[in-house]
């Protein structure tokens, strides 16, 4: 504390002055509140003020900041989830390419963010709403206000550009079923979100009022969640099926690689220019391997460990057979789409389009 601010006090008090009027003399002179105070209560009591719990300090925002983050994490998600189901829904050739459509990366990383910010929303929620409850007059915490009045500029910055942007394509005359679901999923999810911290600046922590429209917001937002997962789940399917979809595709890529070292082998690393083949197909996938000139395909099964089928049907013919668990119907490359089982692929080597 500043000796001349004690001096000053001392001093003052000498002089007769009461609190007020010494008040009053230090906030003209510049000084903070808070000091004149604490250099009061020092000169004239023999114990500290005490100081209360981190109220309105880093405890309060760092809950505040952790609760809005998973807020924005789970409505970017949500906007995410639906926006590719309605993708899948109504296909736009014009929008649309054929990778986009088969990826489903996106809806398995907004699920994945669904999972974890969504529970944390909520339970930090409810320690706030908690803490507010007993502590009312926390309510007018400014970091809490100023979080608030962010989201709601954020939220109507996006509701105002949705109308903007509907109202500009039905002048275009442009309107599908399609973007229109998509305009509805903005406005339900900002205007939610909008509504809710709107209507949260007005609470008194100790009516009942809070609470009931907290858990009106909270079953809406969980109804939302949920949909979209169960939705999700049924795209993606189960995490067992998935992973047996990538060791079929792992299959694939190990036959892909072992029918071009086959072509590298016959036409001596330059398949592309040789008009015709220079040496015999390999008899045996052991001879594939130690013969290979650019890389060394994987013989075996990945799961089974087994080696995979081949067989040389003649001078010009081999074929190259595996099990699968799934069916690959992809829109690409669709020679290598297969069936669900034993599926076998056949080769000629002098025709054009396998080299």
């Amino acid at each position: 504390m500043p000796t001349d601010l004690q001096q000053f006090i001392a001093h003052a008090r000498k002089k007769g002055m009461d609190h007020a009027t010494i008040r009053m003399f230090l906030l003209s002179a510049g000084w903070r509140e808070k000091d004149i105070v604490h250099a009061m209560s020092e000169e004239g009591l023999e114990m500290d003020v005490p100081v209360p719990p981190d109220t309105g300090g880093a405890r309060e925002a760092f809950f505040h900041l952790l609760t809005f983050a998973a807020l924005y994490t789970t409505v970017i998600s949500l906007t995410v989830l639906f926006f590719q189901y309605i993708n899948r829904l109504f296909p736009d050739i014009a929008f649309e390419n054929i990778y986009y459509e088969e990826s489903l990366s996106p809806i398995r990383w907004s699920m994945a963010a669904i999972i974890v910010a969504f529970p944390l929303f909520l339970w930090i929620s409810r320690l706030i709403l908690r803490e507010l409850s007993e502590h009312p007059e926390r309510a007018m915490s400014g970091i809490r206000r100023w979080l608030t009045y962010l989201t709601l500029f954020v939220t109507a910055a996006a509701l105002a550009g949705d109308v903007i942007t509907l109202v500009y394509y039905l002048l275009e005359g442009e309107l599908s079923v399609r973007f229109l679901l998509k305009v509805f999923t903005i406005l339900v999810l900002a205007g939610m979100t909008f509504v809710y911290y709107f209507l949260s600046l007005k609470w008194d922590p100790r009516k009942q009022q809070q609470k009931g429209l907290h858990k009106m917001f909270v079953t809406l937002a969980g109804a939302l969640v949920v949909l979209a997962l169960v939705w999700g789940g049924y795209l993606i399917g189960s995490p067992s099926s998935e992973r047996d979809r990538k060791i079929d595709e792992q299959r694939v890529t190990d036959l892909q690689a072992i029918q071009s070292e086959i072509y590298n082998i016959v036409y001596d690393g330059r398949p592309y220019e040789q008009t015709s083949p220079v040496n015999p197909i390999p008899r045996t996938l052991e001879d594939v391997a130690a013969q290979a000139l650019y890389q060394r395909p994987s013989i075996v099964d990945p799961e089974t460990k087994l080696p995979y089928e081949y067989t040389v049907t003649d001078s010009t013919h081999f074929e190259l057979c595996a099990t699968f668990v799934h069916a690959r119907t992809q829109s690409y490359n669709i020679f290598w789409d297969h069936a669900a089982g034993r599926h076998c692929y056949q080769f000629d080597i002098t025709d054009q389009q396998y080299r």
